[in-house]
């Protein structure tokens, strides 16, 4: 699916009539609203949103004031859990107030033709602390059922212009109709990029000398969850928003951050990032010593490294700069991941190392396009280590990764190295280290077809990570999703996890499973598909309009020794088969061998690209059904004569 990108600077310069669509009173129903039933552009949806509008201006203390309502029909009873809303706003220092809250929830009678409006009581309105930067505000919308229609409305008013945020017109439920409309204070310019598909138009409007721009979009249908879908924002129709620059009081205008050279100058002057970056940590004298004493600096960057990770931990907050100060973390040992990871940067440099700060934006964030240089792109800063003429990539505030590794949530992103020298964007790769998985397993079948046996897996690299942190997460649900899922009634026990506390040795899962019969009148039918990484096709949209994106390249090697009982012969065996993609980059490979009344199979399963374009779902999702039908071939055993 290809996206357009349109870029442009707000200088409230451009001559065109000004005129947007009206929309109608709140509370008022339309009969074209009430007689819906089913999105024409998105026929699987749970609800539509009817509208979504806002308008952002400020009032005379130059406070940015945003006031928006939405509408939203429920079709299905799946979409009642549209009606719980929540409204997030930064709460610290009171930067952004959340009021002027209406809201009603509209059901029909009389045969859909009466509307009866069931308002919203304050008591249903609440308030509620997410954590120590975000709030949230609840509402509670009332007898919420298929056919029902609710609408609400709030105003939020910020500090100043800083807060304005991107404006979505896309969302999971279908959009009818989504406008935008911003008033930019005097003096003040901004700059916005549209993202959209190309075959979705957008409307946009400037009006001359009043700083009014107004953006519409219509007719969207929804972007759901989809199997190694990458970040939703990058596919969601919006536009984003940063300030560019201010007019002074005695003229001039200063721009802010309209080069990557001015992000950089920017955040080393800020007193939350660069003032952050030499501090002189206390670390003290035994500390310091040790640190001396070892000779290697991959050493000492894995023991700084692995002690901030151990030592410090994260109060919830992401943030790119510190929000209390690296030193109070330090001292608190409790800190946000900007505090955590500027820390670590501060104990490298003291240590010796060639270490920058690395404004990253994880998978879940979105991408980064190096022709913007807007600071909303990055989600967290982590530490760059330049050694011997390699570059290593640390997060203290993350889930555990090794020093040796990249944190699996940046692989196949861009990154800036925040450095007047040597810096700049750069792309982090991974191409050696791969989602690495050995299955070993000898097993039984007993005249009566059951299938029992022991397996040994051997998880290296990111399938050890990605692993290990579902094994801590969920013990139950890992065993089910990587286990039990494969052939119903499938059981395992005896699980022994080996090399938990490792790094440099695989994660080892050893079990004994067993699986029922599976008989068809005198025949014994054996599935060979087992813990293979692939129990069914992953891909079954008929559309896709996201990248597949594994996060790093693949390769699934299982091995099966498999005992046949005297008392049952081989009817019918899968055929040894080869299949690549044209471009090689999935291939799979199974070969079958039959000696002595030992059944032996080798399964391969190798992944040469980590991405793959919405343009390619057709390629990767047929090559998978092709695939995923092979492998479930089943063995065919009869009684011996």
């Amino acid at each position: 699916m290809k996206r357009l990108f349109c870029s442009c600077l707000l200088l409230a310069m451009v001559n065109c009539c000004w005129a947007q669509k009206t929309l109608p009173e709140f509370g008022q129903i339309s009969a074209e609203e009430s007689a819906l039933t089913e999105c024409a552009f998105d026929k699987e949806a749970d609800a539509v949103v009817l509208f979504d509008a806002a308008s952002a201006d400020y009032n005379d203390r130059y406070n940015l004031i945003v006031n928006r309502r939405v509408r939203i029909k429920i079709l299905k009873p799946k979409g009642n859990r549209y009606g719980d809303i929540a409204i997030h706003y930064r709460s610290p220092d009171d930067v952004q107030y959340v009021g002027d809250i209406e809201a009603y929830t509209c059901n029909f009678t009389n045969g859909g033709s009466v509307p009866e409006i069931k308002k919203v009581p304050n008591s249903a309105v609440y308030r509620q602390k997410l954590n120590e930067r975000v709030s949230v505000v609840k509402i509670a919308m009332p007898e919420v059922k298929a056919g029902s229609i609710i609408e609400y409305k709030y105003s939020i008013t910020s500090k100043n212009f800083h807060y304005l945020d991107d404006w979505y017109f896309q969302r999971e439920l279908p959009v009818m109709h989504s406008q935008f409309s911003l008033t930019i204070m005097p003096n003040y310019e901004f700059a916005y990029r549209v993202h959209k598909s190309e075959q979705l138009p957008i409307e946009i409007k400037q009006e001359r000398n009043s700083g009014k721009i107004y953006f519409e979009m219509n007719n969207i249908a929804g972007l759901r969850d989809e199997p190694f879908m990458d970040a939703e924002k990058d596919y969601l129709q919006h536009v984003q928003f940063q300030m560019s620059g201010y007019q002074g009081t005695f003229g001039g205008t200063t721009r802010l951050m309209t080069t990557w050279d001015e992000v950089t100058r920017e955040l080393m002057a800020n007193s939350y990032f660069g003032g952050q970056l030499n501090k002189n940590i206390p670390v003290g004298e035994e500390w310091t010593n040790k640190l001396k004493a070892m000779p290697s600096a991959f050493e000492r960057m894995s023991t700084i490294y692995n002690y901030v990770y151990n030592t410090i931990s994260s109060d919830g907050i992401s943030s790119v700069g510190s929000t209390n100060g690296v030193k109070e973390a330090w001292e608190k040992k409790k800190g946000s991941t900007g505090d955590i990871n500027l820390l670590l940067i501060n104990l490298l440099k003291e240590a010796g190392l060639d270490v920058y700060p690395l404004l990253v934006s994880e998978r879940g964030h979105g991408k980064v396009n190096a022709e913007y240089p807007f600071i909303d792109q990055f989600n967290k800063v982590m530490a760059y280590v330049l050694i011997n003429g390699k570059h290593y990539v640390l997060d203290a505030a993350g889930p555990y990764t090794p020093p040796f590794m990249i944190p699996f949530s940046v692989i196949n992103t861009k990154a800036f190295v925040v450095n007047r020298k040597k810096g700049g964007i750069i792309s982090l790769t991974e191409t050696t280290k791969k989602d690495r998985n050995f299955v070993n397993i000898y097993a039984r079948i007993d005249e009566n077809g059951a299938l029992t046996g022991d397996a040994s897996i051997q998880s290296n690299e990111y399938a050890r990570l990605n692993r290990l942190r579902a094994w801590e997460r969920d013990k139950e649900h890992f065993r089910e999703n990587y286990y039990t899922k494969y052939q119903a009634g499938m059981q395992m026990d005896s699980l022994v996890m080996n090399n938990l506390n490792n790094d440099s040795l695989p994660l080892e899962q050893q079990f004994h499973f067993s699986i029922p019969p599976t008989v068809s009148g005198n025949y014994k039918l054996i599935n060979l598909n087992l813990f293979t990484g692939i129990a069914k096709n992953p891909f079954i949209s008929d559309i896709r309009f996201t990248n597949i994106d594994y996060g790093c390249l693949q390769s699934h090697v299982v091995t099966e020794a498999i005992e046949l009982p005297a008392s049952l012969k081989i009817e019918s065996l899968p055929k040894n088969i080869r299949m690549i993609m044209p471009d090689t980059s999935i291939s799979f490979s199974r070969i079958l061998e039959v000696k002595n009344d030992l059944l032996q199979v080798r399964y391969d399963i190798v992944t040469n690209r980590s991405v793959f374009t919405a343009d390619e779902y057709e390629y990767v999702r047929s090559f998978y059904k092709k695939m995923a039908d092979l492998m479930n071939e089943q063995i065919v055993l009869k009684k011996a004569d």
